[in-house]
């Protein structure tokens, strides 16, 4: 018995060693499923498809796009918390399903629930105007509604997002009122400023650049600390002086279920690197309008995550579901 009991501690130290290599060896053993809690078609979608591709290349396995769309991303989300941890489902996270909804929705889980791999881009929330709104800049703007009596009418893409949120955090740090006009999504509301049916709002820059750029819409600023360089003649909110550091950035990022094992992290963080080196790839995302992210591994990425939840925890105690 004490014979049989020594080679079991040695066969079990033995695999304790050699079991992460074999399994980073062995992963992927099948196609991996990339899930886009977001419609087809959508910014986030288009970022989703780009990467599956890259990832494909460097795991030798394929790796396909599946949209799970609804709840502003918590019907996907929730779906790959409930999958099983090895690997082969992983997600497109954004600040809305990670930060945002499950703040404001209660959707029954949180940030905490996935193992962070690594942050993909970032895009710019603009906070832009009809161009028959008698303001062109912040400043203008909250001058305009301070002298109102009303609180300003804000078009805003939905209760749980953080184009929503920007707007309020600039409401907040400029000492105006507003009153959310909320719509179900970016396209309606982008509708509505183009006909001057609501005069300000606050949505993705790369859906309203064209419009920006045609002179249908006038941007006023970029909700962030920096300016976008696919835009980079649009002035920050910060610029001014009404507004200060005042921040609302739409940042994307790989994520699989809880407790994905350390190989399989390594293996997936390894290749994002990669493809956040690559210059075709960073070319080709800023020409989509997306910020390619710097390589900051998957417990950076945890970590800035955790410190949006902190930021944007006051806020979003008044952000009420639709």
């Amino acid at each position: 018995m004490p014979t049989f009991s020594r080679r079991t501690a040695l066969a079990a130290a033995l695999l304790s060693f050699f079991a992460p290599q074999v399994l980073s060896q062995a992963y992927p053993a099948k196609t991996i499923t990339l899930v886009v809690p977001y419609p087809a078609g959508a910014a986030v979608d288009n970022i989703g498809r780009a990467l599956a591709v890259e990832l494909g290349k460097r795991l030798g396995q394929s790796v396909v796009v599946e949209n799970i769309a609804g709840a502003s991303g918590t019907i996907g989300a929730a779906r790959v918390r409930r999958s099983t941890p090895d690997g082969h489902t992983l997600m497109i996270a954004t600040v809305n399903d990670m930060v945002v909804a499950p703040t404001v929705m209660k959707s029954g889980y949180t940030a905490g629930d996935f193992t962070p791999i690594a942050k993909i881009s970032s895009n710019s929330t603009v906070l832009v105007a009809h161009p028959r709104l008698p303001a062109n800049s912040v400043d203008e703007l909250v001058d305009l509604a301070r002298r109102d009596k009303e609180p300003l009418l804000m078009g805003a893409a939905g209760a749980a997002v953080m184009q929503t949120v920007g707007g309020m955090l600039l409401a907040e740090a400029a000492g105006i009122k507003i009153t959310n006009v909320v719509y179900k999504g970016g396209a309606p509301l982008v509708t509505d400023l183009l006909a001057g049916q609501v005069r300000v709002g606050t949505v993705a820059l790369s859906s309203v650049l064209p419009h920006i750029r045609d002179g249908k819409l006038k941007a006023l600023g970029v909700i962030s600390n920096r300016r976008d360089p696919t835009a980079p003649d649009i002035p920050t909110v910060n610029e001014g002086k009404a507004v200060k550091g005042v921040e609302a950035d739409l940042w994307t990022g790989l994520v699989g279920p809880a407790n994905l094992p350390e190989p399989v992290v390594t293996r997936l963080a390894a290749a994002m690197r990669e493809i956040l080196a690559n210059p075709k790839y960073r070319e080709a995302q800023l020409h989509a309008g997306s910020i390619p992210a710097e390589s900051e591994g998957a417990i950076n990425f945890g970590r800035y995550v955790l410190a949006e939840q902190a930021r944007l925890a006051p806020i979003l105690a008044n952000v009420k579901a639709e």
